[in-house]
């Protein structure tokens, strides 16, 4: 029997990047899927792969920075899923990396929206669900709550990380007696299209600097993958871990132990 098998998830920002990646192992662990993400055409495609694998996967396009959304986002998917959702992914988010004086109120009420507001609301509407299922939530952080990295401020971004942290322990706790768990992945540097798109910015000068910092920085001398981050969400969101909750999961190649 596959890991997740019997299992339907739902996956915030799972049309592409960590998100996309999460959703293709769930899928090849047997689950059934729902994709919440703005952008339909992404959606689209995302559906067309990951249905090759032989689950159910449906789509739902959705700005969650208009939090006003939230209730009827979460009708629709307990009325999809007919109130049986086994797993909640709260992978979207937004980072801005903005000098404390430059960091305008827009910029921080997007991030505050996104990276706390809204996980807390989709937990909050699904909770019947959730409980009906003896389910898991699994909230996607960052190394930045924990590490800060010389030049390059994040006041506001490693805030609501933070914040999401101390919300995924403080539910673990008030949660466990639904039998619900809740964990998090705080994933170091990670091979995105996004990521890639940050190096080709630099010269060479500045993308050796780079690789020289990677390498002094993370005891095992390279940044991570997305299936890095994919199959230990596998592992969390499975009866495997059946016993683990309340858990920031550091998948960062040792980057937080120095």
């Amino acid at each position: 029997m596959k890991r997740l098998e019997g299992k339907t998830a739902v996956i915030t920002g799972g049309s592409d990047g960590i998100g996309f990646t999460i959703a293709s192992t769930f899928a090849e662990n047997g689950a059934s899927l729902i994709l919440v993400a703005r952008n339909q055409e992404k959606l689209f495609h995302a559906k067309q792969i990951l249905q090759r694998k032989g689950v159910s996967v449906e789509t739902i396009s959705a700005d969650l920075n208009n939090l006003a959304s939230i209730p009827h986002l979460t009708a629709t998917l307990l009325e999809r899923t007919n109130g049986q959702i086994h797993v909640l992914v709260n992978n979207v988010g937004v980072a801005y990396f903005k000098p404390l004086p430059d960091l305008s109120v827009s910029l921080l009420d997007e991030m505050v929206n996104l990276n706390i507001k809204v996980p807390f609301l989709l937990i909050q509407h699904l909770l019947p669900a959730l409980r009906a299922t003896r389910g898991n939530i699994l909230n996607i952080s960052t190394y930045w709550s924990q590490k800060m990295i010389a030049g390059r401020p994040s006041s506001a971004y490693s805030m609501t990380r933070g914040a999401i942290n101390t919300l995924t322990k403080a539910l673990a706790n008030e949660l466990g007696e639904f039998h619900i768990r809740v964990n998090a992945i705080a994933p170091g540097s990670v091979d995105t299209s996004t990521f890639r798109k940050w190096l080709d910015t630099m010269n060479q000068e500045q993308l050796l600097e780079y690789q020289n910092y990677v390498q002094s920085a993370y005891p095992l001398g390279h940044i991570g993958s997305e299936e890095d981050v994919a199959h230990a969400a596998v592992y969390l969101a499975s009866d495997e871990a059946k016993w683990v909750t309340g858990t920031i999961l550091n998948i960062d190649g040792g980057l937080t132990v120095r």
